[in-house]
């Protein structure tokens, strides 16, 4: 099979091959899966430019990727569940967890001491079949387009970030609009946010937001660059959208300190800021910490990855209801082959995600209209 092999410890195509790989074979616990679409996150980026983050992570050489929906190709012998055969389309969630530590049993697998990640730690879903824990695969249906399919776990992320509120009727501000922070004004909108507020640095990216808006003809978005614009008149602007108030929510996806300290000042008092982005170094300095965050009384949440399984059974209720989120997709290739030019539209910011299918969209497609006529 055609595979995206990292094959050594060195930045981009030198250390980044498309190869032909042994199909893999399934354990009697795992079920093979035919990858018909699979997209590009940022953890992919990382190892791609083989950045310091995950050095201890990767070991070349590695089949990445972890954001992918297929067809279950063969069941192991050990792997078969009620509901499930052979053909089924299907995605997974590519955290595999122990079941044993204390944060699975109580519960909280999402942040398992002993996570595997397929993709970092195993081999991944950039091929055209990966073989994944029986218990972590994940029915789809019809409502789930195979462009959106290719992301779940990214959806994931979103959903997890959103859903620690309600955001029926509420304010929402969304510090930087990336691939997350795009998925995730699509879920404040289509859970009834009264009102959305979306800051970055870049034009481009608030040139996106506005679009988006306009082709859901949803008024109450506002967006500001908050680098060339004081971030003191963006706060002046918030309150007088908020009547002084200040925003209900705060979805923080930059993990920029800036940003963090800009959500401080612009979330109410008793709000919430959920936090998703990561900083580039380990530390995040909080400015007058006394004032902003005990004074205020507000709530921040740390988010990683996705509970489960809520919140699979959460992003597909709303994909269910009608949430669209197929338009992050801005850029999808006929093969794996095509994955360093995929990459280069990526990295310079040319397309919130990034698709690539395996075999070819049509047949992909062909195959989804055989099990949904």
């Amino acid at each position: 099979m055609r595979a995206v092999v990292k094959t050594a410890p060195k930045d981009g195509p030198e250390g980044t091959e498309v190869r032909d790989c042994p199909r893999p074979v399934p354990s009697p616990d795992e079920m093979l899966i035919r990858v018909a679409a699979a997209a590009v996150c940022g953890t992919d980026k990382h190892i791609y430019h083989w950045d310091p983050s995950i050095h201890e992570k990767v070991q070349p050489p590695r089949i990445y990727g972890h954001e992918f929906c297929g067809f279950i190709e063969e069941i192991g012998e050990r792997a078969h569940r009620d509901g499930f055969k052979v053909g089924d389309y299907v995605s997974a969630e590519m955290h595999v967890v122990c079941g044993e530590c204390e944060q699975c049993r109580s519960g909280n697998g999402h942040i398992c001491v002993r996570t595997k990640i397929y993709g970092l730690h195993e081999d991944g879903a950039f091929a055209e079949f990966v073989k994944v824990p029986a218990s972590n695969v994940i029915k789809l249906g019809s409502f789930v387009p195979l462009r959106v399919g290719a992301f779940l776990d990214a959806l994931g992320n979103a959903v997890h970030t959103t859903q620690v509120a309600d955001l029926a009727g509420k304010s929402v501000a969304i510090t930087g609009f990336g691939p997350i922070g795009a998925m995730a004004a699509a879920i404040a909108e289509h859970s009834g946010a009264s009102l959305v507020i979306v800051t970055d640095v870049s034009d481009h990216a608030l040139e996106t937001a506005r679009r988006w808006a306009a082709s859901r003809d949803f008024s109450n978005l506002h967006a500001f660059n908050v680098r060339t614009t004081d971030p003191a008149d963006v706060k002046k602007a918030i309150d007088a959208l908020t009547d002084g108030v200040g925003v209900d929510i705060v979805l923080e996806m930059s993990g920029s300190s800036a940003a963090i300290n800009f959500a401080l000042e612009v979330v109410r008092m008793g709000g919430m800021l959920s936090l998703l982005g990561l900083p580039t170094g380990h530390d995040v300095t909080i400015t007058d910490y006394t004032k902003n965050v005990i004074f205020k009384g507000v709530t921040m949440q740390g988010i990683i990855g996705r509970r489960m399984y809520s919140t699979w059974q959460r992003m597909l209720a709303l994909l269910r209801s009608g949430l669209d989120v197929e338009w992050v997709v801005q850029a999808t290739f006929e093969s794996l082959d095509d994955f360093h030019e995929g990459m280069g539209r990526f990295d310079r910011h040319e397309a919130l995600k990034v698709v690539f299918f395996p075999e070819g969209e049509e047949a992909a497609k062909a195959r989804l209209a055989k099990l949904f006529p």
